[in-house]
């Protein structure tokens, strides 16, 4: 018996005449989808009482000898009778709490009932490739100094939570694995959760190869004094890295400077320079010469269009019907420029791959780099990064094919099907089958925002629902 959306607390019932303390703590079950090699279908697992779940957070669950990423689909009021209770295994934490807003999540349960098709199928198409398989949960220690306010808060900590935080600061990156902090620590598990209510910890789950955020390293100037005791070499770099700003990558550095990462190791040494290792983000290398460029002045028809755009509220359906070469992408351009100024994101889905280069050096060269573009012909680490990109919530422009209309944008002001008539849009394999105009057309509805078809030749489907006000 499914419980969706049900937040399913422990619950303790008294007696007449018994207190409270007497009652009995109510089981409660998920069920959870772990995406990795060898594994299909859901599966379930028991909610510690004092674990609060809810469907679309990220799990870390035990699975077979590992311990993996999950994701959580759906409460259980009980697990299914064929399942010994004895056989169901413990969630171990919540790593990522409303991974999914509600909207977002809402969206995959609607084309996984429309299509007919398996929640996880869903969700597949959805997710970029790998993202839960073979994740494991590490544990990164948040203050690393031994101030008074911080010796003062260990002092009350258990002796499990000290233990942990001497392992975390004996390891030169600051963080290991919870697997491994439960074999050198008795009691790890509540250990990290006092570490975690104390802000001294922070739990998250590491991303599965090849889906590892890309790291190099950074050189930052320290200070802008330069004593005597450096070499002419030694000058010379710092006043390479001051005039870029005091920043830069390691490699960019050697190479400007001709010189070695010894030196540069000498220079860390004295205290002129920080060394350390820094996320860089993978995404398609954008054309280069693209100049900037500035709003064109619009025509009478273009005008009216976009004064029409501009005084949608909430969710609604307008076709922008012009033949090819009468404007419409500038049109797109200007009802997307308001948005961004009021923190708001657009998606801009295309029929085909092909159709994506031209249409991102006309955005980037009037948005620069607040575009990105997320499709299948990108490896596994762009798709990726573009993906966390798009879940700060930072006011951007999303352009892609079908798959995109998953975009996860947190503040969705706009949505754009440009060739809404082609056939690409539809998905005839692999399912789920869907239709991303329809999709775009229920995302609109949820997210409260403005749905625009544009084309030369509008679909028949398009145009009665627009002549009919649906």
């Amino acid at each position: 018996m499914y419980s969706n959306g049900v937040s399913l607390s422990p619950l303790v019932v008294a007696e007449p005449g018994n207190s409270y303390e007497s009652g009995r703590v109510v089981e409660r079950w998920i069920e959870v989808l772990v995406d990795c090699p060898g594994s299909s279908g859901l599966f379930i697992y028991r909610l510690p009482p004092q674990l609060l779940c809810q469907p679309g957070d990220i799990l870390s669950v035990p699975f077979g000898a590992q311990q993996l990423g999950a994701l959580a689909i759906r409460l259980l009021t009980q697990p299914s009778a064929d399942i010994p209770r004895e056989k169901i295994r413990d969630v171990e934490d919540v790593i990522h709490s409303g991974f999914f807003q509600d909207n977002y999540w809402t969206l995959i349960e609607r084309v996984s009932q429309y299509y007919y098709t398996q929640l996880i199928q869903v969700i597949r198409v959805a997710l970029p490739p790998g993202l839960l398989g073979r994740s494991q949960r590490r544990i990164r220690l948040v203050l690393k100094d031994t101030s008074l306010d911080s010796l003062a808060t260990e002092a009350f900590l258990s002796n499990a939570a000290r233990q942990i935080v001497e392992l975390l600061r004996s390891s030169a990156a600051g963080d290991y694995s919870f697997t491994y902090l439960q074999q050198k620590v008795k009691g790890a598990y509540r250990g990290v959760r006092e570490l975690s209510r104390c802000g001294m910890v922070q739990s998250y789950l590491e991303p599965p190869r090849p889906s590892r955020p890309k790291r190099q390293k950074a050189v930052t100037m320290v200070g802008s004094s330069f004593d005597r005791d450096l070499t002419t070499r030694q000058r010379e770099i710092l006043e390479v890295l001051r005039r870029h700003g005091g920043e830069l990558w390691q490699t960019e550095l050697l190479q400007i400077c001709s010189t070695s990462s010894s030196t540069l190791k000498t220079l860390e040494i004295k205290g002129y320079i920080v060394i350390q290792e820094r996320e860089i983000l993978r995404s398609e290398t954008p054309a280069s010469g693209i100049l900037a460029d500035q709003a064109k002045s619009l025509t009478i028809a273009q005008s009216q269009a976009l004064a029409t755009i501009n005084q949608l509220n909430g969710s609604a359906q307008v076709l922008l019907h012009g033949v090819t070469g009468s404007g419409k992408t500038e049109v797109y351009l200007q009802a997307i420029a308001p948005l961004l100024n009021q923190n708001k994101s657009a998606l801009v889905l295309v029929p085909e791959i092909g159709l994506t280069p031209q249409l991102t050096d006309r955005f980037r060269a009037r948005f620069g780099n607040r575009v990105s573009v997320y499709h299948s012909a990108l490896n596994d680490g762009e798709r990726y990064d573009t993906w966390r990109q798009m879940l700060t919530g930072e006011p951007q422009v999303v352009i892609g094919t079908r798959s995109a209309v998953f975009a996860p944008l947190p503040n969705l002001g706009l949505i754009i099907l440009d060739e809404e008539h082609d056939s690409s849009f539809k998905q005839d394999l692999p399912i789920p089958t869907y239709h991303a105009r329809t999709v775009a057309q229920w995302r609109a509805e949820l997210e409260n925002c403005p749905l625009i078809l544009g084309s030369a030749t509008p679909s028949l489907e398009s145009w009665l629902s627009v002549r009919e006000g649906g």
